[in-house]
């Protein structure tokens, strides 16, 4: 069996390898960083299924996993992923405090020069015999239509346009019609009580949607930061923060120079990505074109944080209803600064 997408890429990207500021000229789009991202929305399916059942166990989720043929940590993958370079893309620089408007680049650009790709053409090729071979290249579109590949990949860097698509490839032409076209094809059993969470981020109602926003590429990469927020719903870089205390929504760590979002205990360290995804395709992405912002409610954040600022310390107990309420907030403001519609469920 074979699925076959051409791509571009939408947003700069610039994945990891041994140099990870520099660019590697033979493997622009990585297939290692492809696989990762692509198992990691199989394992978000696998527990939606569970949880929506009742029985949200990691355990069984990692081995609906495996048997869809993502292989585990003692057996190989089913499938092969291989990526051909069809057109070169452009190469860009950001010199060593040089500033180009893109938070996450700029940061690295304090201290030392980055690089970063954009546009070419390339060839993603999925081959694999398994008979759930239909349901994984469908989890790979949505993978490629929600989310970004490397360094920001949550934060809208690293979006892969698909240009087209042959063979076994999903030919949906919308995301919700993608992420069903899934849905449809896992059957679990089980029946259990549901809790108010899952235990981590999962495909399912009530706690996972994905929204179409009306912004481009610069304007959702910076909103993650504070100053943008602020300046883009208040007017001011200096006004105070619109998620006021629930930032730490956006990922962990979020603190600098001992202020910020810490850990309850000093020398302790807490590390959680964010429950946002955002993704800025162009046009031409076979699979809707546009921005798209999911958001995953899960219960794997933290118990307690402390807030440091000007005005003190705080203490914030992260509750599940503390997480329904940065959900909440967050939706408010996108509704409010780009006509944010919900697309599913």
């Amino acid at each position: 069996m074979r699925a076959e997408f051409e791509l571009t890429i939408a947003t700069p990207l610039s994945v990891g390898w041994y140099e990870p500021d520099i660019v590697d000229r033979n493997f622009y789009v990585r297939p290692t960083s492809v696989k990762g991202v692509w198992r990691w929305w199989a394992r978000a399916f696998a527990l939606g299924a569970l949880y929506e059942a009742g029985c949200p166990d990691m355990g069984r989720a990692s081995e609906m996993v495996a048997r869809w043929g993502f292989g585990t940590t003692n057996a190989a993958s089913r499938y092969r992923l291989t990526v051909e370079v069809l057109q070169q893309p452009r190469v860009e620089r950001v010199a060593k405090r040089q500033k180009r408007g893109i938070q996450r680049l700029d940061l690295i650009a304090l201290s030392r020069e980055v690089e970063y790709a954009v546009g070419g053409r390339f060839k993603l090729v999925v081959e694999g015999e398994s008979e759930y071979f239909d349901l994984s290249v469908r989890i790979l579109a949505v993978a490629l239509t929600l989310s970004g590949l490397g360094k920001g990949g949550r934060k809208s860097l690293g979006v892969l346009d698909v240009v087209s698509a042959r063979g076994r490839a999903p030919q949906e032409r919308d995301v919700k019609s993608l992420v069903e076209g899934v849905r449809s094809r896992i059957k679990v059993d089980c029946r259990g009580s549901r809790p108010p969470l899952p235990p981590a981020p999962a495909v399912a109602r009530d706690v996972f949607e994905v929204y179409t926003a009306q912004a481009d590429f610069s304007t959702v990469h910076n909103f993650f930061l504070r100053p943008n927020r602020a300046r883009l719903l208040a007017g001011d870089y200096a006004a105070p923060d619109p998620m006021d205390r629930l930032a730490w929504f956006f990922g962990l760590p979020r603190a600098q120079r001992g202020t910020g979002y810490l850990p309850p205990q000093q020398g302790q360290e807490v590390r959680r990505a964010s429950a946002v995804f955002a993704a800025a395709h162009g046009r031409g992405h076979l699979y809707g074109g546009g921005t798209y912002v999911s958001i995953f409610l899960s219960d794997d954040w933290p118990r307690q944080l402390r807030w440091v600022g000007a005005s003190g310390t705080q203490t914030l107990n992260i509750t599940p209803s503390e997480i329904l309420r940065a959900r909440d907030l967050f939706v408010s403001l996108i509704q409010k600064a780009w006509r944010a519609q919900r697309i599913w469920p």
